[in-house]
């Protein structure tokens, strides 16, 4: 029987995340690259591990955003699913727009409160 996935915070999909993530030292440079397998293309390097790590934590949320507005898969880890992802995938089935026209309007709200 299939365990039911857990709705999680971009937090705590940040903390599920890096709960997987492989740390190896760089093969040419003096670095720690850090990767999670769970998100293609999501990876990070430092100088050292808490670097390393500092900088996939960023990676990983820029991974999610970019994913979010080009209408990607978000996947589970771990079994927890990000919470906006799962409410996404809820809006399509209906007439709602889709997280890059949201992300889209709220930037053409702040743009046009500044005076641009």
């Amino acid at each position: 029987m299939m365990a039911k996935e857990q709705l999680v915070t971009l937090r705590e999909y940040v903390k599920e995340a890096l709960k997987n993530a492989v740390y190896e030292k760089g093969e040419v440079l003096d670095v720690v690259v850090a990767e999670v397998p769970d998100l293609p293309g999501c990876f990070a390097q430092g100088r050292n591990f808490e670097e390393a790590r500092e900088d996939l934590i960023d990676a990983i949320e820029l991974w999610v955003l970019s994913a979010l507005i080009d209408g990607d898969e978000i996947p589970a880890i771990n079994g927890c699913r990000l919470a906006v992802a799962a409410q996404r995938g809820k809006e399509r089935g209906g007439a709602k727009p889709t997280a890059q026209a949201c992300v889209k309007e709220r930037v053409n709200q702040q743009t046009a409160s500044v005076g641009f």
